[in-house]
């Protein structure tokens, strides 16, 4: 087991940090390297008080950033009447880990609300259609005309196209760009610095290999990467694509 995450900060008093009452306490499920990214949106945002952070692994007690593990998804019914709240996010980069908590989540506690971090300097344009559970990275921008369906992350710097769809628990990794009428569809992962053309569509559970350009569809189930990004196999559905940490 590492050693417990721990970054140290300056932290600046606000009118609302005075008065922590006002904002709605959460949850974050998953203290990996995603989370930092969430609890710093958390931070900027001043909407959320994160309560603290449900863990399958790290040690209870221990802590991520300075916030502490405080349980398991099966305490998640007495930790939502210790701290007084059934809502939160899913810090999971993983879109189909992300699913299965989800799932998990929902067993322990069916009217359990799930919240949206967007961070300040994100752009979203007009007529954008955002679901619940969706993280919007910083810089990150949204094209008028987007919908943005529950559970998708897109992450820092990333930018979406004129009228793109991006489907249940899909994401659009750091840096990659999309072009108008680009359709993404559920659990599908365009990962780091790709680029794709207008009118695509990447089908669902495929992964798109970074710095590729995708010029025509990708059919779902596949691997493809390269310039112009070609399928090199194909892929089962929970395979993974990220680097653990």
């Amino acid at each position: 087991m590492g050693h417990p995450i721990r970054f140290p900060k300056i932290k600046i008093l606000t009118l609302m940090d005075s008065n922590s009452s006002q904002k709605q306490k959460i949850f974050l499920f998953g203290g990996g390297l995603h989370s930092l990214s969430c609890i710093d949106i958390i931070e900027k945002q001043e909407t959320y008080e994160l309560a603290g952070i449900i863990d399958s692994e790290k040690e209870v007690d221990s802590y991520v950033d300075e916030y502490n593990i405080i349980g398991r998804i099966e305490d998640l019914p007495d930790l939502t009447k210790k701290y007084q709240t059934n809502a939160g996010f899913i810090s999971v980069g993983d879109n189909w880990v992300r699913k299965k908590i989800y799932d998990q989540i929902l067993e322990h506690c069916p009217d359990f609300k799930f919240v949206n971090l967007v961070h300040p300097s994100a752009v979203l344009g007009k007529h954008v259609k955002i679901g619940k559970g969706v993280f919007v990275g910083a810089q990150a921008f949204i094209s008028p005309g987007c919908r943005v369906d529950d559970f998708v992350l897109l992450h820092q710097k990333a930018h979406l196209g004129l009228l793109n769809h991006m489907e249940k628990f899909s994401s659009v990794s750091v840096g990659s760009l999309t072009g108008g009428k680009v359709s993404i569809r559920e659990f599908a992962a365009i990962t780091i610095g790709v680029v794709v053309a207008d009118r695509v569509n990447i089908g669902r559970h495929t992964v798109i290999g970074s710095g590729s350009l995708v010029l025509r569809d990708v059919p779902e189930y596949v691997t493809a990467y390269g310039n112009p990004a070609t399928i090199v196999r194909e892929r089962n559905e929970g395979d993974a694509y990220l680097k653990s940490g």
